[in-house]
């Protein structure tokens, strides 16, 4: 395409044509069909009958109750166990392994550093009362992580 304006200048300017939609080379038109066939045995392929197998044709709900029972027993059972705690201090608040009125700071020779208890009115009982107690404190540390005293002697679980 050319044309000229008033100064005799000529111009041209190439015109390209958009591909026609309706016409493919016959490699890509070959190549969407492989894709479409492809896609089609996909699909085929998931649709298609599968055998279960021997599993189906010795069902029977009786033993498969039975083996479900067992395995919701045996589940329960791991599940709901709880280990029996053993009271680490008796009514008093003294050690059962050793029978020492050991103060909660974890010192030997402590003679009580804390508030009075509101229930049994020690001064070795720190937040919570030592009379009948489960468990022991074992060590004091800071945030950090530096441990400040530890348990003095071994206490059996």
């Amino acid at each position: 395409m050319w044309w000229s304006n008033l100064s005799g200048y000529v111009y041209t300017a190439a015109v390209r044509e958009p591909p026609r939609s309706g016409r493919q080379t016959s490699t890509s038109a070959a190549r969407s069909s492989k894709l479409k066939i492809q896609q089609i045995e996909r699909q085929l392929k998931c649709l298609a009958f599968q055998n279960p197998g021997p599993q189906v044709a010795d069902f029977n709900p009786e033993t498969r109750e039975q083996k479900k029972k067992e395995r919701m027993a045996k589940m329960n059972q791991d599940f709901f166990y709880k280990h029996k705690t053993m009271k680490k201090y008796d009514k008093h608040g003294r050690l059962l392994c050793n029978n020492m009125d050991l103060c909660d700071c974890l010192e030997k020779n402590c003679l009580g550093c804390f508030y009075p208890c509101p229930k049994c009115n020690s001064n070795k009982c720190g937040p919570e009362c030592r009379c009948n107690r489960k468990w022991v404190y074992d060590r004091i540390e800071t945030e950090a992580g530096e441990v400040i005293s530890m348990l003095p002697f071994f206490v059996p679980e």
